[in-house]
C-alpha cells in the first residue's frame, strides 16, 4: 500500500467523517478538530485519500480486534458462528459499522480503492473460517456474508442487535449444508 501512516490525526478525522460524511472531510476540518495547523496536515497525509485510508485502517483494525477477541476461546462450528454473528450485530448497534457508509460515498483513486479492498477482504476472513468449520462449501461464503450484511442493515435501520443476531443465526444454522 502507499504511504499512509497511522497517526494520532486519524481519530479526529473519523469524528469529522461520522458527522459530515466524506464531503465534509478536508484538511481544514481535520486540522481544526485535531488542534493543529492546516499546513501540518500534509506532514501526516499526502492527500485526502490517504487520510480516508488511515481512518479505514483504524476502523477495520478495531473491528478485526473485536472479532478476534470474541472468537478467541470459542469452540469451532456453531458456537463460533453464533459468536461471530452476535459480535457483528453488537458492534453495528454500537455504531462501529457507521463509517462504512461514509467510506462508500468517498471517491478514491484506483490505487487507494485497491488498498481498501485488501483491508475489506481481511474483514471477511472470520466469515470464511467459520463457514469452513461448519463444513459448508466455499461457495457459501458470499451467501453467509450477504446474510450478515442484511442483519447489519437491519440493525443500522433500528432493529435490535440481539434479536437480529438470533434471527441471522437461525437462518444460517438452518440454511447451511454440513458434511
Amino acid at each position: 500500500m502507499g504511504r499512509c501512516p497511522r497517526s494520532p490525526r486519524a481519530p479526529p478525522a473519523e469524528a469529522v467523517l461520522k458527522e459530515g460524511g466524506a464531503a465534509g472531510l478536508n484538511p481544514r476540518t481535520v486540522t481544526e478538530r485535531a488542534g493543529m495547523s492546516r499546513s501540518s496536515f500534509y506532514d501526516y497525509f499526502p492527500s485526502k485519500d490517504d487520510l480516508l485510508v488511515a481512518v479505514a485502517i483504524e476502523a477495520f483494525g478495531r473491528w478485526n480486534e473485536s472479532l478476534a477477541e470474541a472468537l478467541r476461546d470459542v469452540e469451532p462450528g456453531l458456537q463460533r458462528l453464533r459468536a461471530l454473528v452476535e459480535t457483528t450485530m453488537r458492534m453495528t448497534g454500537d455504531g462501529e459499522h457507521d463509517l462504512e457508509g461514509h467510506l462508500r460515498q468517498a471517491e478514491f483513486s484506483p490505487a487507494r480503492l485497491d488498498d481498501l479492498m485488501v483491508l475489506h477482504d481481511e474483514l471477511l476472513r472470520p466469515v470464511t473460517e467459520v463457514t469452513a468449520e461448519l463444513g459448508a462449501p466455499a461457495r457459501f461464503v458470499p451467501l453467509v456474508h450477504g446474510v450478515l450484511g442484511a442483519g447489519v442493515q437491519a440493525v443500522q435501520h433500528g432493529a435490535d442487535p440481539a434479536s437480529t443476531a438470533a434471527d441471522v443465526v437461525a437462518l444460517l444454522e438452518s440454511g447451511l449444508p454440513r458434511d
